[in-house]
């Protein structure tokens, strides 16, 4: 398990209730245009914005995050508002996904990755998905200043192109840029923005 990225997460949940809010991303908010039921693995959950609202929705919602601290949060919502949700501690790049899902939700995760392991991670998935399953993924692109401080590290920040080719032999439901003001602050102490790729893809 990377340690280092474990200790800042649980750091950043224990620090703020909510940290980074409740609102779903969209993509996973529209995910019901695309399948009503089913199950869900959410790779790198978090504290569960994603995962709560498709639990509500009906779906069956399993979570992977490395952050102890997420999952026990995530774990408190899902009692308060009665939800049963699956959990795993885990690093994904590691561990194997045990079975199939209908929905894989990959939302602000790969950028922590290197190249090669973000690939790997998305093949995994694509590999533990049903058929005509949907995947939802959610990243940072290779513009803004998220990428520019980090542009060295080899670190996957890929253009949206580069994202349409891994799913090259899935049904293209939606591929989207948009502009986001990010957690991680500039030297002046300024929030960054970063371009966000967001695809929606069914498996064919």
């Amino acid at each position: 398990m990377n340690q280092q990225l474990k200790d800042q997460y649980d750091s950043l949940y224990a620090s703020k209730k909510d940290f980074y809010g409740v609102e779903p991303v969209s993509a996973v908010r529209d995910l019901c245009e695309y399948i009503f039921t089913g199950s869900v693995l959410d790779i790198g959950g978090g504290e569960g914005r994603n995962a709560l609202y498709l639990a509500e929705k009906g779906f069956t919602v399993t979570v992977y995050d490395l952050s102890k601290i997420g999952i026990q949060k995530l774990q408190l919502a899902a009692k308060e508002k009665h939800l049963t949700i699956q959990t795993k501690v885990t690093d994904i790049l590691s561990d194997r996904i045990e079975g199939d899902y209908d929905v894989v939700v990959n939302s602000f995760v790969l950028h922590h990755m290197a190249e090669r392991d973000a690939q790997r991670v998305i093949k995994k998935a694509q590999k533990h998905t049903s058929d005509s399953g949907v995947h939802v993924l959610t990243t940072f692109s290779n513009e803004g200043g998220l990428y520019e401080r980090n542009k060295l590290s080899g670190r996957f920040y890929p253009d949206h192109m580069c994202v349409a080719a891994l799913y090259v032999d899935w049904e293209m439901l939606s591929l989207t840029t948009h502009k986001m003001t990010t957690k991680a602050k500039d030297k002046q102490g300024v929030p960054m923005q970063n371009q966000v790729v967001t695809l929606v893809a069914r498996k064919c």
